[in-house]
């Protein structure tokens, strides 16, 4: 007799135990350090003396790689344990590292950090929350798991800042290598049962796949679109709000704040909330913050409006990945949601894109806040078509109740 899998339950048997989720999410902090490269900007052009513009496209294209790699990783035809792939990523990252401190032309690093390292930290994160969806208690490892990777941003850009300051040039990017490659070696050597991913059937009481998936993505990009705007254009609304150089950067600190914090809430919610529940309280303070922020009654209100939707986007980047978990259940996830990403990727682009085009057009970021409120609305109305999903507790005691006879016969 098999335990019902709606979505959860048939690896709850293999747990894969705590050692492996700290391991996995001390390598994921150190790939999301990706996303703190801006602190690399300076020293990168006074090395090869490039524009602002050719920076730029440093990031845009890590960030296709990241995408590529997130996508491809769950179909690679590899049917190694989980430790084995994720040491293999973090050691390929390291590696590509050391060979961007070293480059001596900028297509050198470009080919060794945005493409080298960029696919190594998506390939990085998908892994990870497979490992994390493999726990009982994924409704809690897959949202530290996602705010790991958030942390790493927040905590090796002012450590960058701080090794240029000491002249240190690219060879900043040794630190991050070393722990990288130290965290991989843990990884590969540590004794805990992160087995290969097994191609599921889903069964036929579950959700259907296919509206589901596109219900999900919808929610993804929906509900990540303002937050994306704001964090790609937080600093000219603070600027346009008439903020000074202090109160701006305590706006993006706050920013990055409320993004970490979100994502660890779910962490909490998720012990006694459905995913899709909590992204629809998420929404409401997402709501909330755009109401503030278009209101510019002063650049203190727009600035704890900035906190509030950022807030409301962490929520979002957490919550998507356990309510597909919640769904499709461990054996599907990685697969599922690497496909689920795009979405992310999708508003990652348009956001900040068009909210810079209809500030252009009105040089007021009235009309883009309207639209990021208009995708945060229409986020409310999609999740209301969510198929009632059977909560992670529920699955457990399910799984108690049907060992219980297997045990005894």
């Amino acid at each position: 007799m098999s335990a019902k899998r709606n979505g959860s339950d048939s690896s709850i048997d293999n747990d894969v135990g705590m050692q492996a989720v700290a391991t996995s999410a001390l390598i994921c902090c150190c790939a999301g350090a990706l996303y703190g490269w801006s602190a690399l900007i300076a020293p990168l052009q006074a090395t090869f003396a490039v524009t602002t513009a050719q920076t730029g496209f440093v990031f845009s294209l890590a960030i296709v790689c990241f995408t590529i790699a997130v996508i491809m990783t769950p179909r690679l035809p590899i049917r190694a344990p989980q430790k084995l792939m994720l040491a293999g990523f973090g050691l390929a990252g390291s590696a590509f590292l050391v060979a961007a401190a070293q480059a001596n032309t900028f297509a050198v690093f470009l080919l060794c950090f945005s493409c080298g390292f960029g696919a190594a930290s998506g390939g990085i994160y998908i892994t990870t929350l497979g490992i994390a969806g493999r726990t009982r208690w994924h409704t809690i490892a897959t949202p530290v798991m996602v705010a790991s990777f958030g942390l790493g941003g927040a905590l090796f850009g002012p450590v960058w800042r701080q090794l240029d300051r000491a002249d240190w040039g690219m060879t900043a990017l040794y630190p991050l290598a070393a722990l990288l490659c130290v965290a991989a070696l843990i990884a590969l050597t540590s004794n805990n049962r992160t087995g290969p991913i097994k191609r599921a059937v889903t069964p036929s009481d579950g959700p259907s796949n296919a509206p589901m998936m596109r219900l999900i993505w919808a929610l993804f990009a929906l509900g990540s679109f303002a937050g994306l705007m704001v964090l790609g254009l937080g600093a000219k609304m603070m600027s346009v709000a008439g903020a000074g150089a202090g109160l701006a950067s305590f706006s993006l600190a706050g920013v990055a704040l409320g993004n970490t914090a979100g994502r660890l809430s779910v962490a909490w919610f998720g012990t006694w909330l459905r995913a899709d529940h909590i992204m629809q309280g998420a929404m409401m303070l997402t709501l909330v913050g755009l109401v503030f922020t278009i209101l510019q009654d002063s650049p203190t209100s727009v600035c704890f409006g900035l906190f509030l939707v950022a807030t409301g986007y962490g929520v979002i980047a957490a919550g998507v990945p356990v309510l597909t978990r919640d769904v499709f259940g461990a054996d599907e996830f990685q697969h599922r949601f690497a496909l689920i990403f795009t979405a992310w990727g999708t508003a990652g682009f348009l956001a900040p894109w068009v909210g810079g085009a209809l500030y252009d057009l009105s040089q007021s970021f009235t009309l883009p806040l309207v639209f990021a409120g208009v995708s945060s609305v229409l986020f409310c109305l999609v999740s209301r078509r969510i198929t009632k999903v059977k909560h992670p507790r529920q699955t457990l005691d399910q799984h108690d109740q049907n060992v219980g006879p297997k045990m005894q016969m």
